[in-house]
């Protein structure tokens, strides 16, 4: 499994409707109300969902906290599009909101598409009758991240983690010569949409393309680039390679990660000089 989240800066009550429209309605293949997962709410009506999420931020959040909501996507491997049930996923995102927004409001549904199984969830920029900002440091998300997929692979065994737990984020401990030597191209075994959901799995745990080339190295595979820019991964045997387009991953994402970054970084930076203008 693989969770994204993605900040909703706009202030307005509309922005709020359509995160919440679209989730509950999965373009009309997704029946909310069988489906759909009510943490921390009062009501289960679109609206009023919308309203209560708008209404607490506008009543209590700080006014330095810029983002009003989070949308947040917990994708699962299309590997398990047999094994997994409605039932599991609900349980899923359930130890996700009690882990991660454990008194924020959300609301979230199951989207059930044919070879992309993932659960939508609009969360609160603070939370419940508090000032409490949901905003998650990069170690809150990597803790985060870890305990789910821990919890997924004592809960559910049979799923597809697609990522190894104890080593993720360490460096290797071996030259880069003589870890090729004893263990050369590891995942030359995967197939190729097992290489594309582990590929765009690792992708979005990264914040930037240098941190996302770290990250492949970490997980045992060895990128190649091409005029500067990061092309793909070594994979299928001696000398052959796999370029990220072929995978789903065009150029264009990567270079709109760190676009995203700097922005982020610039965001940072701005709070930080507000702060220390009131502590002043």
């Amino acid at each position: 499994m693989i969770i994204k989240v993605v900040p909703i800066k706009s202030k307005t009550k509309a922005a709020i409707n359509r995160v919440v429209e679209y989730i509950a309605s999965d373009k009309g293949r997704a029946d909310y109300l069988r489906q759909g997962i009510f943490h921390n709410l009062l009501t289960t009506d679109l609206d009023e969902i919308s309203n209560e999420i708008h209404e607490n931020f506008k009543t209590y959040a700080r006014k330095r906290n810029l983002t009003q909501a989070r949308h947040c996507i917990l994708s699962f491997s299309p590997l398990d599009k047999d094994k997994i049930s409605i039932e599991m996923m609900d349980e899923i995102a359930k130890e996700y909101l009690h882990q991660a927004f454990g008194k924020a409001p959300a609301f979230g549904t199951h989207h059930m598409d044919e070879n992309h199984m993932h659960t939508h969830i609009i969360v609160g920029g603070n939370e419940l009758l508090s000032k409490t900002s949901t905003r998650q440091t990069k170690a809150d998300l990597y803790q985060t991240h870890v305990h789910m997929l821990e919890f997924i692979q004592q809960r559910f065994p049979e799923l597809t983690i697609g990522i190894d737990v104890e080593n993720y984020g360490r460096k290797l401990g071996r030259s880069e010569e003589e870890y090729y030597l004893q263990k050369r191209n590891p995942n030359a075994s995967l197939t190729k949409d097992q290489l594309s959901e582990t590929i765009l799995g690792l992708f979005r745990l990264a914040n930037d393309s240098n941190e996302f080339k770290t990250i492949l190295q970490n997980s045992g595979f060895k990128s190649y680039e091409f005029k500067g820019r990061l092309q793909g991964v070594h994979w299928g045997g001696e000398g052959k390679k796999m370029r990220f387009s072929r995978l789903g991953l065009e150029h264009e994402k990567i270079e709109a990660l760190d676009v995203q970054s700097e922005r982020l970084k610039e965001l940072d930076e701005i709070r930080e000089e507000q702060d220390l203008e009131r502590e002043v």
